[in-house]
């Protein structure tokens, strides 16, 4: 399904907002990593939070760049693995930016023996959350916040490492494509061990020029709704737009810890 010419301006202005803010956060992670003595804390916010920053803001400038949320033609299958390899690069440092902030909080206020296990330094576990200034535990438990590392992050993170990476369609196709492109599959292959190059060069050409190209995202075939196709560039803009606004906020007061 394209997206209409008024998405496309406004996922362009979106991209170019959320660009531009994580590259201040990026810095930010650097400027509050200078208020810590705590060597360890430096080390979560400069080379790890910061570093993952830096990853997105790539990795989601060259999925809109290889994938243009105005492209009418589906990808080549080179192009296409380029934008997985950067999707899976931008999901799972999303994740992973969560963890670096944890991490460093927990460094900073020595909370680790209170925690446990290191098992339980998460922004999305109780151990760690009860510690978090008030304004950080109440962003992360909203209904929104929940729910999306409940059924986006933590699912899509955990399909791409452990089960079924996140996959993009090669492309879209009518009922009547699908079933021209079906017929050219099958005499190509009924060519097979005729050697006739020409004819099969013919047909490849004629399937890449069938259908459009796929703008969503999902990982595992036969899971359901826990697989639910997403919205490529609006997905990735979102998620960026989360981590601004979380790194922000905590940031703000990670000097600052519960009893």
């Amino acid at each position: 399904m394209y997206y209409t010419p008024e998405q496309q301006d406004d996922l362009a202005h979106a991209y170019i907002s959320a660009h531009s803010e994580l590259s201040e956060l990026m810095l930010e992670c650097l400027r509050q990593a200078d208020t810590t003595d705590v060597a360890a804390s430096k080390e979560h916010l400069c080379h790890g939070a910061a570093r993952r920053i830096g990853v997105m803001s790539r990795a989601m400038q060259r999925i809109f760049s290889l994938f243009p949320p105005d492209s009418d033609r589906p990808l080549s299958m080179d192009s296409l693995h380029d934008v997985q390899i950067n999707l899976h690069a931008f999901v799972i440092n999303v994740f992973g930016v969560f963890e670096n902030f944890a991490w460093a909080f927990v460094h900073r206020h020595n909370l680790l023996p209170a925690i446990g296990r290191p098992v339980n330094v998460s922004m999305f576990k109780d151990a760690t959350r009860q510690h978090l200034p008030i304004a950080v535990e109440d962003y992360l438990s909203s209904d929104r916040i929940t729910r999306w590392h409940a059924e986006y992050l933590k699912n899509y993170r955990d399909a791409l490492a452990h089960q079924i990476p996140l996959y993009i369609p090669p492309k879209t196709m009518t009922k009547d494509e699908g079933e021209r492109f079906n017929a050219l599959e099958a005499e190509k292959w009924g060519l097979a061990g005729r050697a006739d190059w020409d004819r099969i060069n013919a047909i490849s050409a004629e399937q890449d020029a069938i259908g459009s190209p796929c703008f969503t995202f999902l990982h595992s075939l036969e899971e359901g709704a826990a697989s639910r196709p997403l919205r490529l560039h609006p997905q990735v803009i979102s998620d960026s737009n989360t981590v601004i606004d979380f790194g922000r906020r905590f940031l703000a007061s990670w000097h600052e810890h519960r009893q």
